[in-house]
C-alpha cells in the first residue's frame, strides 16, 4: 500500500510504501490507520492540535471489481470524545482516490491560509481555498467540480470551519464520514477539501474472481433483499417502533406511538424520487427524497438513525421537517445523530427547568416543535447563539450547566446514542459501552440477532459477551477491507468464508478464516490501547444511569431496564475473552499472541 504524507505547515509531500508485514497484519482502512495513529500521535495531544494526525485510508477491497467497494475511512483522535475515532463514507470518492496510485493520506500540521489538497496522476499539490472558505458543502463540491471536472471531492462545510465537535467530512453532496468530528479536525488544519482524480489501475490479485462475486451478489440481493432495496434503512423505523425500542424524547422511553408517520412507507410512498447507489453497489439502498409542503428540500436519505433521532427522540412526527433537518446537516457538514441528540438533550433540560428562554436566545423548547428544531439546526450549522453550544455535543452542553444537568447527556465516552434504546435491545447496551469510539451502532450490530432475527433474548445482557466480541472482530475486518456492512449482510450473510474469499481475491495473501479473524482482533486491540493511553478505561465502558434506573414506561418493551450487576459481570467476561485485565488492558500474553509490537 502506498501512503502520501502531507505536512501542511511546510507544504511538503512524501510517499512511502507500507511494510508488507503491516499490510498483512492490519489489512488497510480502519485497522492500518489505527496502528499508524497509535505510533505517530503524541500521547494526550489535543484533537484540534495541528499535530493530531488526520488519516484518510482505503482498503485493498476499495475500488476493485467486487461489489460494495465504494468506501473509505478517516481516522484521527476525536474532538467529541478524546478517544480514537474512525468514520467511514461510501459513494465514489474512495475508488477514485485509489486510481491516483495512493491508498492512504497522513496529514499533519496546519496551512497558513485556507487550502485544498489536489491529488492526480501527476501527484499532490496544495491550492488556495480562500474563496471556498465559508461556502457550504453543496457549493464547495459544485465549485470544485467546475475546476476539476472529472474529480471527486471530500470537503468540510461551515461546521468544520467552526470546529463543531461533530462536524463531518462530506463527499458526493450527501455522503458523510459523519461521526465524532473528523470534519472539525480537518477544519482545524485550514483544509477545506481533498480533491482526487486518477486513471491508474486499482491493484487486485484476482480481478476475474471479484467480477464473478459481483454477479453473485447482484443475484442474491435481488432474490433476498427486495424490501431493503425499496426502503433502505428507513424500514427499521417499523421494526424498532413496533418493538418499543425507538429512542423517544431524549431516550426517556422507547415507545413513540406515531412511529409510522416517520417510517419507511411514509417516506418512500410520499417523498422518494429515486434510488441512489454507491460505487459498484447492486443494492441501491439510498433514497433521494424531497419535501415540498411544510418545508422545501431535496436530499439523500434520511437514513434510519436520522429519522429516529430527529423524529421520535425529539417527539417529532413531522416527516418533512426531518427531511429538511437531514438536508441542512449535509449542507453545513454535521453528523445528524449527534446534532439531533444534543438538541434533544437541550429540550429535556428545558423541560426539567434547568435552562430557560434566556439561555436559548428566546426559543421555547417543546417536544415535537419542528419549527424550533429546524431553527436550532440552522443556528448550529452557522455556529450562532445557542446553536454554538449545541455544536459542542451533549456532554459539554450539560457540563456548562453542571449538577443535575449532566445526567441528561445521553452519550458514551462523549458520543451520542444512535437509534436503538439499549433497555429493549440489551446486547446493544454492551455494544455501546465497549465501542472504541463511543455509542455506535456500526461496531457490533447486536440488534440484528436480538431484534431483526429474534434468536437472542433482547431483554437481558447475560451471555452476550462472546457474540459481541465475534461481531466486533468481523466489523473491524469489514472496516479494514473496506466492505459496506449492508452489502456484507445482504449479499454475503456476514460469512467469514465469504470475507476470506473476497479479501484473498483483492490481496492474494491467502488468509485462512482464523488468520483474518486475528486481523480484526489485532486492530480492535490497538484501538483499545490508544484509548487506554489517552486515559480511558473501564470507567468509560458504561452507560448513562438512566438505562440502569429508569425502565421503559410504556409500549411493547414496558418495564425493560438494564440490570447493573449483570452488566458489570458481562463486561468482566468480555474483558476475559479478549485477554484483558480488569481495567480492560491487554495482557502481555495477548500482545505476544497477536504480534502487536509498537
Amino acid at each position: 500500500m502506498r501512503i502520501l504524507r502531507v505536512n501542511l505547515r511546510s507544504e511538503r509531500f512524501e510517499d512511502y510504501d507500507v511494510a508488507e508485514d503491516d499490510c498483512r497484519k492490519y489489512l488497510g482502512g480502519r485497522g492500518l490507520a489505527a496502528k499508524i495513529l497509535y505510533v505517530e500521535n503524541k500521547t494526550k495531544i489535543g484533537p484540534l492540535d495541528p499535530e493530531n494526525r488526520l488519516i484518510f485510508m482505503t482498503g485493498p477491497y476499495t475500488g476493485t471489481l467486487g461489489s460494495f467497494t465504494g468506501f473509505y475511512n478517516v481516522t484521527t483522535k476525536g474532538p467529541l470524545t478524546g478517544a480514537i475515532l474512525s468514520a467511514h463514507s461510501g459513494g465514489h470518492w474512495g475508488p477514485m482516490f485509489r486510481k491516483t496510485g495512493y491508498d492512504g493520506i497522513i496529514i499533519n500540521g496546519r496551512t497558513a491560509k485556507p487550502s485544498y489538497l489536489l491529488i492526480t496522476d501527476d501527484g499532490p499539490e496544495l491550492r488556495d481555498a480562500s474563496d471556498l472558505w465559508g461556502k457550504d458543502v453543496f457549493e464547495t463540491i459544485d465549485l470544485l467540480k467546475q475546476r476539476h471536472e472529472k474529480a471527486r471531492s471530500a470537503v468540510i462545510g461551515p461546521s468544520g470551519e467552526n470546529l463543531t465537535k461533530y462536524a463531518a467530512i462530506m463527499n458526493d453532496h450527501h455522503r458523510a464520514a459523519g461521526r465524532g468530528g473528523v470534519g472539525a479536525v480537518m477544519g482545524s488544519k485550514n483544509l477545506k477539501a481533498v480533491v482526487v482524480h486518477g486513471t491508474k489501475d486499482v491493484p487486485q490479485a484476482d480481478p476475474e474472481k471479484l467480477r464473478e462475486t459481483f454477479k453473485t451478489a447482484t443475484q442474491t440481493v435481488k432474490e433476498k433483499s427486495a424490501a431493503f432495496m425499496k426502503y433502505g434503512t428507513s424500514m427499521v423505523v417499523g421494526i424498532t417502533g413496533k418493538a418499543g425500542t425507538i429512542p423517544t424524547r431524549n431516550l426517556q422511553t422507547g415507545y413513540f406511538p406515531d412511529y409510522e408517520k416517520i417510517g419507511g412507507d411514509a417516506l418512500v410512498n410520499n417523498h422518494k424520487t429515486r434510488d441512489v447507489a454507491c460505487a459498484r453497489c447492486p443494492l441501491h439502498c439510498g433514497n433521494e427524497t424531497k419535501a415540498d409542503k411544510d418545508y422545501t428540500a431535496k436530499t439523500e436519505g434520511p437514513e434510519y438513525e436520522t429519522l429516529a433521532m430527529f423524529g421520535s427522540n425529539l417527539g417529532n412526527s413531522n416527516l418533512e421537517s426531518i427531511i429538511m433537518a437531514n438536508d441542512l446537516c449535509n449542507k453545513y457538514g454535521m453528523d445528524t445523530i449527534s446534532c439531533a441528540d444534543t438538541i434533544a438533550c437541550a429540550f429535556e433540560l428545558f423541560e426539567k427547568g434547568i435552562i430557560a428562554e434566556e439561555d436559548t436566545g428566546g426559543l421555547k423548547l417543546e417536544w415535537g416543535d419542528h419549527e424550533t428544531i429546524i431553527k436550532l439546526v440552522e443556528m448550529t450549522g452557522r455556529g450562532e447563539g445557542f446553536g454554538k453550544l449545541i455544536g459542542e455535543g451533549s456532554r459539554r452542553l450539560t457540563k456548562k450547566y453542571g449538577g443535575e444537568a449532566t445526567k441528561y447527556a445521553m452519550n458514551v465516552k462523549g458520543m451520542e446514542f444512535p437509534g436503538y434504546d439499549p433497555r429493549g435491545i440489551q446486547g446493544m447496551a454492551l455494544a455501546f459501552a465497549t465501542s472504541t469510539r463511543g455509542a455506535c451502532h456500526l461496531r457490533a450490530t447486536m440488534y440484528v440477532p436480538e431484534l431483526f432475527q429474534g434468536v437472542l433474548d433482547r431483554f437481558t445482557v447475560k451471555g452476550k459477551a462472546q457474540t459481541l466480541k465475534d461481531l466486533q472482530e468481523l466489523f473491524t475486518v469489514l472496516d479494514s477491507m473496506i466492505l459496506c456492512k449492508f452489502g456484507a449482510r445482504n449479499a454475503f450473510a456476514n460469512s467469514w468464508d465469504s470475507m476470506v474469499m473476497l479479501t484473498n481475491a483483492a490481496t492474494g495473501y491467502g488468509y485462512t478464516v482464523d488468520e483474518l479473524k486475528q486481523v480484526g482482533e489485532r486492530a480492535w486491540t490497538v484501538e483499545r490501547m490508544f484509548n487506554l493511553r489517552e486515559g480511558l478505561g473501564r470507567k468509560d465502558d458504561t452507560l448513562p444511569d438512566r438505562f440502569f434506573t429508569l425502565p421503559i414506561h410504556d409500549g411493547p418493551s414496558k418495564g425493560a431496564v438494564v440490570n447493573r450487576q449483570d452488566f458489570d459481570t458481562e463486561i468482566s467476561e468480555y474483558y476475559r475473552l479478549w485477554g484483558w485485565n480488569d481495567n480492560g488492558a491487554p495482557s502481555q500474553e495477548t500482545l505476544d499472541r497477536l504480534d502487536i509490537r509498537m
